[in-house]
């Protein structure tokens, strides 16, 4: 399956002081339609690698319902490396900003 999916409108949110590896808080648009907000960035405390999260409901059970989720492991990449490229380019922009302030 080739998954032609175009995400705009991507914002990122950084979270000086999150748990569960939580680094940051995106949302984006999905083929000019549908607006996905409150996905957790999260590192891997195993090797570090960045992923996303989707945000659920969780009962008073502990069942966890998801209130939306890529469907394909082919959307999920599209998804998970645009907004992955985003928080890159956040990054090197802060770190171009640090170069550029005279010490």
């Amino acid at each position: 399956m080739n998954c032609k999916l175009e995400i705009t409108d991507i914002k990122v949110r950084l979270i000086e002081c999150g748990s569960d590896g939580l680094v940051a808080w995106a949302s984006c648009v999905v083929a000019h339609a549908i607006k996905l907000d409150n996905i957790a960035i999260r590192r891997s405390q195993r090797d570090g690698a960045l992923f996303l999260t989707y945000p659920t409901k969780r009962t008073d059970a502990g069942d966890k319902y998801p209130y939306f989720n890529p469907v394909s492991s082919e959307a999920s990449k599209v998804v998970e490396d645009a907004v992955l490229a985003r928080l890159a380019a956040l990054a090197r922009a802060a770190s171009a900003a640090g170069r550029e302030r005279p010490q």
